[in-house]
């Protein structure tokens, strides 16, 4: 195989850039995952961690989005008795003899998507490198990496022309963060980070990751069919689906408002001093969120999602909450899973004792 290249130099050494077809970097690539061994107690092999079958299965996926892109470089390592290299052009010999230093998941999501065919991808050869050397570079690419706020992924969904349910889930936020008679009014964190001297105790991006399962049991698919002008796929079990699909999405901002201005009176101290309450935390949040779609189902049978009917649901809930010795601080109720589902098992109970 030959290719065209640009060599390019940096301290730790000489390396080469390359435009190639996805099929073709299967072809000559092979990964070579770091393994422990418990008996002899030591790693060994590459510096690649393990696969994860669903990462590779979420890029699979989203490589047959319409928007789908790989712009940044599979890094290979390769060996002289494997390359010969003249002229800007790099002759590889054999297949499977290159090393893949980063980007293993992104060539076996390809190769899983049934759309490797349709991909050019930017490939920088290390040339000879040393174990240590591989390891240093997977280690600094990976380790040194600044994860961006969920908050500001989900804000940049704003800008997008057209609807998708993430772009509602960041509209409904925003619009609940805005409105002065909301009562999550100037409470969220808009770009996950707190502004100084405020009461923001809940960031837009723990919002939208629970809201958006109401909405969508495959938001980028869905996303993906709209930009190419289809009807998004019917998601019976997500309990705000058929509001979204049919451009109800003040429903939902409604039926929010309603459910939280609800616990805001029922616990009104809980819900102004998030410095010594849960209740607007993460944990109360999402304990709540975890038992609407039970909720909105069981409004729906009394034909009233109103006001009334979430303070009903949370009376009951509040007795129910202190006959199991429980309450919204963190004393009470652990800050994880657990605390989240007691917080939902409480409201559950209620609901089943509502007339």
């Amino acid at each position: 195989m030959k290719i065209k290249v640009i060599q390019f130099d940096q301290p730790i050494g000489t390396f080469l850039l390359a435009a190639m077809k996805a099929n073709d970097v299967l072809d000559i690539s092979k990964a070579n995952p770091r393994k422990f061994d418990s008996v002899n107690l030591d790693s060994y092999a590459g510096p690649q961690r393990e696969h994860s079958p669903k990462r590779i299965k979420e890029i699979a996926e989203y490589s047959e989005t319409v928007d789908a892109t790989f712009p940044t470089p599979i890094l290979l390592a390769i060996y002289s008795d494997n390359y010969s290299y003249e002229n800007d052009e790099l002759t590889i010999e054999g297949e499977k003899v290159a090393d893949i230093v980063d980007g293993q998941h992104r060539i076996l999501g390809l190769e899983g998507s049934g759309r490797i065919n349709d991909f050019t991808l930017p490939v920088v050869f290390i040339l000879d490198p040393t174990e240590e050397e591989k390891a240093l570079i997977f280690a600094i690419i990976n380790g040194k990496q600044t994860k961006v706020p969920a908050s500001l992924i989900y804000d940049l969904f704003g800008v997008t022309e057209k609807r998708s349910p993430q772009k509602s889930a960041h509209e409904i936020a925003r619009a609940l963060n805005s409105d002065p008679d909301s009562p999550w009014y100037r409470r969220l964190k808009m770009l996950g980070k707190k502004t100084k001297g405020s009461a923001e105790s809940l960031s837009q991006g723990t919002f939208v990751k629970f809201l958006l399962p109401l909405i969508s049991g495959s938001p980028t698919k869905d996303m993906d069919l709209i930009k190419r002008g289809k009807a998004p796929n019917i998601h019976p079990k997500c309990v705000f689906n058929d509001y979204w699909r049919t451009d109800k999405d003040h429903i939902i901002l409604k039926i929010l408002l309603n459910l939280f201005r609800s616990a805001r009176r029922q616990w009104p101290a809980e819900w102004d001093d998030p410095d010594s309450s849960i209740l607007t935390r993460a944990i109360g949040f999402s304990g709540i969120i975890r038992a609407l779609p039970e909720l909105v189902a069981r409004g729906k049978q009394l034909n009233d999602l109103s006001e009334d009917f979430f303070d009903k649901v949370f009376n009951i809930t509040n007795s129910v909450m202190g006959e199991r010795g429980i309450s919204f601080t963190s004393q009470d109720i652990s800050i994880s899973a657990s605390g989240e589902a007691e917080i939902r098992d409480a409201i559950l109970e209620a609901l089943k004792t509502l007339a």
